[in-house]
């Protein structure tokens, strides 16, 4: 067992230096995914930009828009997502200004396409965009969650190794 985990550690370190090396490094990127998968925030605003149609606000457009999704962050308080349509508060600093968006998202809605045929799509509809307010500090808790599980997961199975390791040495002694 032993061998084989010595192996397991060897291809594993080779692959990481693999996706380490190139132009782009995919590993870093892949790291980054991960961690974004378990926050919130990232969710809703690549949610929100993912959306099938937007109807945009008529002082911001899709390249603004865009600009603004990087690095937003949602106000908790302000966002009420038990409501129909949800009712998002996205926050962010753009070129030094502190900005403000209001967001309708309808998810699920049903749309018939040009066969006739019911579809089901995603719209965020932009209520309201305000600019050069006070805004909310960005929230860290999902990446305290993160840390957690990661160590109650690795701590016991670290130590289940331990002792597997010293029962295999004691018996092969």
């Amino acid at each position: 067992m032993l061998r084989r985990f010595k192996f397991f550690g060897v291809g594993a370190l080779i692959s990481i230096i693999f996706l380490s090396m190139g132009p782009e490094n995919r590993m870093k990127k892949v790291f980054y995914d991960y961690i974004d998968y378990f926050n919130p925030e990232k969710r809703v605003v690549s949610q929100l930009s993912s959306a099938d149609s937007t109807v945009y606000f008529n002082e911001i457009g899709e390249s603004s828009l865009n600009k603004f999704y990087e690095g937003a962050w949602v106000n908790h308080e302000l966002t009420n997502k038990d409501s129909y349509p949800q009712f998002f508060v996205i926050e962010n600093i753009v070129e030094n200004k502190n900005v403000r968006v209001s967001i309708n998202f309808y998810d699920r809605e049903k749309r018939k396409d040009s066969i006739g045929e019911l579809k089901i799509f995603t719209k965020s509809e932009i209520v309201l965009v305000e600019e050069g307010i006070e805004i909310s500090s960005r929230s860290y808790k999902s990446y305290f969650l993160l840390i957690t599980m990661f160590l109650v997961i690795m701590i016991p199975v670290s130590l289940l190794v331990r002792k597997l390791i010293r029962k295999r040495r004691l018996k092969d002694e």
